[in-house]
């Protein structure tokens, strides 16, 4: 910790910044408790061996995330960052949006500043920004995406940011149409999805936009490119799963018997516990052994190729941090 940092959590190997589970005894807070040199309270809720019922600390030393799960409305995130948005309503400049969920996220999947082709091979030179014009950043790692983020005073946004900004849009009632759930770019207009077989071909279009509560849009958290967040998970028993799958498979949500030590429902699914994917809202590609033990980084949405199984909701760990693909993309928040 420096001088007007913060405590950080150790790294887990995956180039993600580390959460810790508050007042548990979990090594990865030694840092932080060392520095309030004090007992630190424990989600009252908390039950040994799993992270789902607990205050989660996150920090690189520069900025911080504490999140917490609320009895009835999931995880929420508070960022030291995003404070100054959250109380004043400034705007969050050119390209961004103010979601009036205390932080800024850019309304446009990440694209390469001054370059329309964001499908070439990685260069750290290149700047992200936010614009409905060129095709989304792709062929970047997790690791990558948060470095690129933090190199314009942002963050890759996080699951509980994701996650608000899902269970936001799932209560606007014009992101609906014919009661299913915008996709975006998939599948075809008579089910509430644009037909569109190339990125950001429906940036345009209605069913790409999605609404805010606060009358604010965003384009494209669904059915365009797979977006990184920055969540990763490790170790024997931390994968979600379907006993009844013989392998990976795409799941609905209410289907899952297993959620692992660290990601619960409520981490991850619409509060409407009857919204799948036949309603727009997405599915989960589950392991079929959570004894899958190496680092699996979150990423969400669903690529515009994956019809039903795309949605808001849509989430993988099939993933590592390392890995690449034209069909991942980002999106930074602050």
């Amino acid at each position: 910790m420096g001088v007007n940092g913060y405590p950080t959590t150790p790294d887990q190997g995956s180039g993600s910044r580390a959460t810790c589970c508050l007042g548990t005894g979990d090594t990865n807070c030694t840092n932080i408790e060392t520095a309030i040199g004090g007992a630190i309270p424990k989600d009252p809720s908390f039950k040994s061996g799993s992270k789902e019922w607990c205050y989660n600390y996150k920090s690189d030393g520069t900025t911080f995330d504490v999140y917490a799960k609320l009895e009835e409305e999931g995880s929420i995130s508070l960022s030291e960052s995003t404070v100054s948005y959250a109380k004043t309503g400034d705007s969050c400049g050119t390209g961004w949006i103010n979601t009036g969920l205390g932080f800024c996220v850019m309304q446009y999947e990440a694209k390469i500043t001054g370059n329309d082709n964001g499908n070439q091979a990685y260069n750290s030179a290149f700047v992200p920004e936010s614009r409905s014009t060129g095709t989304p950043w792709v062929n970047i790692t997790q690791i990558q995406a948060i470095a690129e983020c933090k190199s314009i005073g942002a963050h890759l946004i996080n699951n509980a940011e994701w996650m608000a900004l899902a269970r936001d849009i799932e209560s606007v009632s014009t992101n609906y149409v014919s009661g299913v759930l915008k996709r975006g770019n998939v599948g075809d207009t008579a089910t509430g999805n644009y037909n569109g077989a190339d990125p950001e071909a429906g940036v345009t279009n209605s069913l790409a936009t999605l609404y805010l509560s606060n009358g604010q849009t965003i384009n494209h958290l669904s059915g365009n490119v797979w977006e990184w967040v920055d969540y990763t998970i490790a170790g024997a028993g931390s994968q979600p799963k379907d006993n009844d799958d013989a392998t990976w498979a795409w799941n609905e949500f209410s289907a899952i018997d297993t959620w692992g030590n660290v990601l619960g429902y409520d981490n991850v699914g619409p509060k409407n516990h009857s919204l799948d994917g036949s309603t727009g809202a997405g599915r989960i590609y589950s392991a079929n052994d959570n004894t899958y033990a190496t680092v699996r980084a979150l990423k969400r949405g669903g690529s515009w190729d994956y019809t039903s199984n795309a949605g808001v909701f849509t989430l993988t760990t099939h993933n590592g941090p390392t890995d690449t693909s034209t069909y991942i993309g980002f999106r930074c928040a602050r």
